[in-house]
């Protein structure tokens, strides 16, 4: 699976850690959705541009009514409403994403830079 966008001008990767406190298969309770059969096992979100400070979120389940030995069945729940950006992070202890250019992909960052360090007279 792979995150997609209409002209995917950049890619990337993302890394999280689940929340000591609140979980996916919590958050997906509190939304009504049955988690003895539907079992998250990842998300997905995309900024709603209409909904200032709100996300479309998607949760990504096994669904073990249909799953085999074989052959996991993998659904995607799209939550019906938007959901508050403080919500659905407060879902992670941390995030992190990050995105960068196709032809940049191949390479590592080589230096980290404090906007302080860069000095008051420089302009990007």
């Amino acid at each position: 699976m792979k995150a997609d966008v209409q002209h995917n001008d950049f890619k990337g990767t993302v890394a999280a850690d689940i929340s000591d406190f609140h979980d996916l298969s919590d958050f997906l309770n509190d939304k009504g959705v049955d988690t003895n059969r539907y079992d998250p096992i990842g998300t997905k979100f995309y900024p709603q541009p209409h909904h200032e400070g709100n996300l479309s979120v998607a949760v990504i389940c096994l669904d073990k009514e249909k799953t085999t030995k074989e052959v996991p069945y993998i659904v995607e729940i799209a939550l019906e409403e938007p959901v508050e950006y403080a919500e659905y992070f407060g879902l992670f202890k941390r995030f992190s994403a990050i995105v960068i250019g196709d032809y940049y992909q191949q390479f590592e960052i080589n230096d980290f830079i404090r906007m302080d360090e860069l000095g008051g007279d420089e302009q990007a």
